[in-house]
C-alpha cells in the first residue's frame, strides 16, 4: 500500500471550513495579533478573516498562505493540523508497515496502524487520507490476524461515505469478503448489490475492482447455496471482463465460477476455469492469490473420481509457501491447511492428517463458522477410518449444527448423507433414514470419497 497524500486543496475541501476557521483563530490568538493586526498583515479585509475563523467562508490556498506568512505557521497545519513534514512521516511508517504485511506480521501493522490513529488524534489532527490509510492498515492486519470483527468495524467506517476512489470500492470487496467469512451470507450478498448503482454514478463500473465486488458476491451466494445464481453472476462478469479488456477481473470471474461448478458436482469443468485463472496470476506473480487459487485447484482435484490425492497435496505444497509469506490471512492460511489434511486423510495417513488439522483449527479465526464445520466434518471423518463411530457422529452433528447457525443448505444436505452412511455402520437404520431423509431435501448432495 502506498499513502499518497492529495494536494492541499482537496485536503482543505475535505476537512471543511468551520475546522479550519478554528485553526486560523488559534494561530491569530497565538500570534497575539488583533483582527485588525492580521488583516493589515495580509492584506484581506478584516471581515472576510472573521467569516473565515467563524467557518462561514472556505480560503483557497493563496488566502490560507497569506494567513500562514503572518502568524508563523504553515498552510499544512492550518489545513489539517500537521506540519508537511510529520504528515510525510506517518505516511512512510504506514507504507512500510504494509510491506511488513507481505511476510505476515499482521502484529506489527496492527501497533503501527493504532499509534498513528493515536497520535492524530493527540495532535488534533484533521487529515482525511492518513486515517483512512491508517484504518486500512489496520482491517488488514486484522484480516490477516484473524479478528475478522474487528476488520468490519474499520471497514464499516471507510466505506459508509461512498468517495470516487477505487481504493472505497476495494474496502467493499474487503467488507464483503469478511462478512462472508463471519457466516454473515445476507450482509456480504447487501455490500455489493447496494453499492452497485453508486459505483455506477461514480463511473467506476467498468473497472477490475467493480467487476471483483460483484464476483466476490457471488462467492457468498456460494455460501447460501445458490449455485445457479452464483454461476450466472460470474459467466457474465467474465463476458463483459473479456469485453472491455480486463483481464484480471476475467481470471477473477473465471475462479470464482470453478468454485461455483465445483460445489455444485461439476468438478472437471469448475477444474478447467481454476486452471485459467491460474495461468493469469501465475503470469502476473500475484502471490497471495495464487496460493489461494492452488488450495482451490488442490480442492477440485481432491473432488475427482477418483480423486487425485497425490496431485493435490504436489499443489498444496507450492501453495504453501505462497499463503505463508505474503499478505494473506488467517482464514486462507487455516483453508491450506484443512485442505492438506483432507488430502493426506484420503491417502490413508490419517496420524499425519490430523497434526495437520491441528494446525488448521488453531491458525482459525473464532468467528469463521463455515471452516470451523468443515473442520469438524474432517475430524468425524478420521474418528470414523479409525473405527471411533460414536465420536464420527459427534463431530458430524457437531459440524451440522455449525451450518444451520449461517444456513449453508448444500453442505448441511453433503454431511447428513455422511452421517446416514456412519448411523447404518452403527446399526442405527431408523435414525439413518432420518439422516437421508434429511439430505434429500436439501440441495447439492452428491457422492464424495
Amino acid at each position: 500500500m502506498t499513502t499518497l497524500s492529495p494536494d492541499l486543496s482537496t485536503l482543505l475541501a475535505q476537512v471543511g471550513p468551520v475546522v479550519v476557521g478554528g485553526r486560523v483563530r488559534a494561530a491569530r490568538a497565538d500570534a497575539t495579533l488583533s483582527l485588525v493586526d492580521l488583516s493589515r498583515s495580509t492584506g484581506l479585509g478584516a471581515a472576510l478573516l472573521d467569516d473565515v475563523e467563524h467557518g462561514r467562508h472556505l480560503p483557497d490556498l493563496d488566502v490560507l498562505a497569506r494567513i500562514a506568512a503572518a502568524t508563523g505557521t504553515t498552510a499544512d497545519v492550518l489545513i489539517t493540523g500537521l506540519s508537511g513534514d510529520l504528515a510525510t512521516d506517518l505516511g512512510g511508517e504506514l507504507d512500510l508497515a504494509g510491506l511488513g504485511l507481505t511476510t505476515h506480521s499482521p502484529a506489527a501493522a496492527l501497533t503501527t496502524a493504532d499509534g498513528v490513529l493515536d497520535r492524530l488524534t493527540a495532535a488534533g489532527a484533521t487529515a482525511p487520507h492518513l486515517e483512512r490509510a491508517a484504518r486500512r492498515l489496520r482491517a488488514t492486519a486484522r484480516e490477516a490476524a484473524g479478528d475478522i470483527t474487528g476488520a468490519i468495524a474499520d471497514l464499516d467506517h471507510l466505506t459508509a461515505v461512498p468517495v470516487a476512489d477505487l481504493r472505497w470500492v476495494q474496502d467493499l470487496i474487503s467488507l464483503s469478503r469478511c462478512h462472508r467469512n463471519a457466516g454473515d451470507l445476507d450482509r456480504a450478498i447487501a455490500t455489493g448489490e447496494d453499492a452497485e448503482p453508486t459505483i455506477r454514478d461514480l463511473g467506476l463500473a467498468t473497472t477490475d475492482e467493480a467487476f471483483q465486488l460483484a464476483i466476490t458476491v457471488a462467492g457468498a451466494y456460494v455460501g447460501r447455496g445458490d449455485l445457479g445464481h452464483a454461476t450466472r453472476i460470474c459467466t457474465r462478469a467474465a463476458e463483459e471482463a473479456e469485453q472491455l479488456g480486463l483481464h484480471l477481473a476475467r481470471a477473477s470471474a473465471l475462479w470464482n465460477r470453478s468454485i461455483a461448478l465445483h460445489e455444485d458436482g461439476f468438478a472437471l469443468a469448475a477444474l478447467t476455469d481454476a486452471l485459467e485463472a491460474l495461468e493469469y496470476f501465475a503470469a502476473h506473480g500475484d502471490t497471495r492469490n495464487l496460493g489461494r487459487l492452488r488450495t482451490q485447484v488442490a480442492s477440485i482435484r481432491l473432488a475427482l473420481h477418483p480423486p487425485d490425492a497425490l496431485g493435490a497435496l504436489e499443489i498444496l505444497a507450492l501453495a504453501r509457501e505462497e499463503i505463508d509469506w505474503s499478505t494473506a490471512g488467517a482464514v486462507d492460511l487455516a483453508g491450506h491447511r484443512l485442505m492438506t489434511a483432507h488430502a493426506l486423510h484420503l491417502l490413508g495417513d490419517d496420524d499425519h492428517a490430523s497434526a495437520v488439522l491441528d494446525e488448521s483449527e488453531r491458525a482459525r479465526p473464532a468467528d469463521v463458522p463455515e471452516m470451523q464445520a468443515w473442520q469438524t466434518a474432517l475430524r468425524g471423518r478420521i474418528c470414523a477410518a479409525r473405527g471411533d463411530l460414536p465420536g464420527a457422529r459427534g463431530h458430524f452433528q457437531d459440524a451440522v449444527a455449525l451450518l444451520y447457525a449461517i444456513d449453508s443448505r448444500s453442505d448441511i444436505g453433503q454431511l447428513w448423507f455422511e452421517l446416514g452412511d456412519i448411523l447404518v455402520a452403527l446399526d442405527e437404520p431408523e435414525q439413518a433414514i432420518d439422516a437421508y431423509r434429511r439430505a434429500s431435501i436439501c440441495r447439492g448432495i452428491r457422492g464424495r470419497s
